[in-house]
């Protein structure tokens, strides 16, 4: 069932709720020549520091540069970029199988489903070509905004373009300062725990029957 014209919408986040994996360091520092604790620690570390300005439109080029610089490694060569990248959205070819159960579930029964998530250009490239995101009807990534979650500017454009009262939305998100700022501007939140959590309380929130 197509629906698109449903009042009701459900956005879900991708990573820790439709995705379970996250960037591996060590595999990172593989590709980099060296898998030891060290670098892999240096990785991690430079990963998380510039992932934000990444998901907000950071070229592909730059971000990988600065990590490569962060651990002392010369600028990535253009094959080694393209690993790099190609390993970060390999994350994206499955996703969690009881998670998408539920986006079925939702979509049987005539409610709108979306993804908003803090995401980068290639990573958002791939979700929109995985088999399991032709299970959505609605995208907005952080890096066709230039801002991530939790800016307002993301959530108000995002209810823009949705063209439906606040109220009927719901956001799930395993952070709870992203669910908090969706909730600041009337929209329903709620922080994922497990399908378990978010059928239960899709339930109260009459969404889910």
């Amino acid at each position: 069932m197509n629906a698109q014209g449903s009042s009701r919408t459900v956005l879900f986040d991708v990573g820790g709720v439709l995705v379970d994996t996250h960037p591996d360091p060590q595999a990172i520092a593989e590709l980099f020549g060296d898998g030891s604790r060290g670098l892999t620690t240096l990785v991690d570390q430079a990963m998380w520091t510039h992932r934000g300005d990444y998901d907000a439109g950071l070229p592909d080029r730059d971000f990988w540069d600065r990590i490569a610089g962060d651990c002392g490694h010369p600028e990535p060569s253009s094959a080694l970029l393209k690993q790099l990248v190609a390993l970060d959205t390999s994350r994206m070819d499955t996703a969690n199988e009881a998670t998408l159960a539920l986006v079925r579930r939702l979509r049987h029964q005539g409610v709108r489903v979306g993804i908003l998530s803090n995401t980068p250009y290639p990573v958002a490239k791939a979700i929109r070509h995985s088999k399991w995101g032709s299970l959505f009807d609605f995208f907005a990534f952080s890096c066709h905004y230039g801002v991530c979650k939790p800016s307002r500017g993301i959530y108000r454009d995002v209810l823009v373009r949705l063209n439906v009262p606040h109220e009927n939305v719901i956001f799930i998100d395993d952070r709870r300062e992203n669910v908090r700022a969706a909730e600041l501007l009337g929209v329903q939140g709620i922080v994922w725990k497990g399908v378990e959590d978010a059928e239960t309380r899709l339930k109260e929130l009459g969404v889910l029957l």
